[in-house]
């Protein structure tokens, strides 16, 4: 029987392009939290150089740069329709005016770079964020395009997690909305066992109404638990507002923090993560040494192929020597055949 090559050669395509589709997934499922800073580029919409746009934008994002270091939110316009610029920065609460001149100092740089020549356009960087566009957003709700984004390690009980987390955040979004105090900024933290506390800092831009804050909040909220909660930490960006929780504390300040708390005993996140490290490490290698198997075997084939196919002209030539007087020479190649 003859043997498929051309399915052999199929076989070591698939195993090839197996194990790295494999190697790419665990490239990318350990950069699943990237660093700051984020952006949303509209791409829809875009300015010419040296245009009437660009000109009020770069004014617009110098000044707003200087107001920085005296405040922590705010919002303004430039230029006149068509050409007018509308932009609005926030920084997180809980850092200071230093910091918040020094964010977006480097959020005005990032988002000429990261979004060049857009009309709209949202960059988020660690501490604040940074919006422009050439429509007037300025104490309207947004929260499309939302970006939620995980921490890789992740939490072995999700279930439990989500049951007494999600009253926590429910209690944060409406301090942070309806008590005008918090200035629509909130933080909180929450024992979860010994060794493990959940710290949550939630901000909405102070042009939203109550209502809208904590609308954008609840979504928020939603976002994160449709994707993130069994991250040990999240974090949701949006246009409007800003969700994080983190099991270490993120912010200044939260270490200072006291008062009676209630614990709830949650098993560490190491389970799984051990669980990801081996499989990220096995499954390649067994990939590997499965595909070398398959090529050892594939190639011993193609060499027992040709033996044989030799022995079988050999005992063919032999056969023609008896009846037909051939000779042969040595290495058995046919010198010259007489048939009588």
């Amino acid at each position: 029987m003859g043997h498929n090559f051309l399915s052999d050669a199929n076989t070591i395509q698939l195993l090839l392009l197996l194990y790295f589709s494999i190697a790419t997934l665990s490239q990318h499922s350990s950069n699943f939290l990237t660093h700051p800073p984020y952006k949303f580029c509209s791409n829809t919409s875009l300015y010419e150089a040296n245009s009437p746009f660009q000109n009020n934008l770069q004014t617009l994002m110098s000044y707003l740069a200087s107001n920085a270091s005296v405040s922590n939110q705010y919002h303004a316009y430039a230029g006149n329709d068509p050409d007018r610029v509308y932009a609005q920065y926030m920084c997180y609460n809980y850092i200071t005016n230093e910091k918040c001149s020094a964010c977006i100092d480097a959020a005005s740089q990032d988002i000429m770079q990261l979004c060049p020549n857009n009309r709209n356009a949202t960059v988020w960087e660690e501490l604040c964020q940074l919006r422009f566009s050439n429509k007037n957003f300025i104490g309207q709700l947004d929260f499309s395009g939302n970006i939620p984004l995980a921490n890789r390690e992740t939490i072995e009980n999700s279930v439990q997690f989500i049951s007494v987390v999600n009253e926590n955040f429910s209690n944060l979004t409406k301090k942070a909305a309806f008590e005008p105090t918090q200035s629509m900024y909130a933080t909180g933290k929450l024992a979860l066992s010994d060794i493990d506390t959940l710290y949550t800092l939630m901000q909405c831009t102070t042009d939203l109404s109550s209502h809208d804050c904590n609308t954008c909040l609840q979504v928020a909220i939603q976002n994160i638990s449709n994707c993130c909660y069994v991250g040990r930490g999240a974090r949701l960006l949006s246009r409007s507002c800003y969700f994080r929780y983190e099991l270490y504390a993120f912010y200044e300040g939260a270490a200072e923090y006291s008062g009676t708390q209630k614990v709830y005993n949650f098993p560490r996140g190491k389970t799984l993560t051990i669980l990801k490290i081996v499989l990220g490490t096995c499954i390649p290698t067994v990939v590997l040494a499965f595909l070398t198997a398959s090529c050892i075997i594939y190639f011993r084939r193609i060499s027992r192929k040709e033996t044989d196919e030799e022995k079988s002209h050999l005992a063919f030539l032999q056969e023609l020597r008896k009846s037909s007087g051939s000779t042969l020479a040595e290495g058995n190649k046919v010198k010259n055949i007489v048939f009588g």
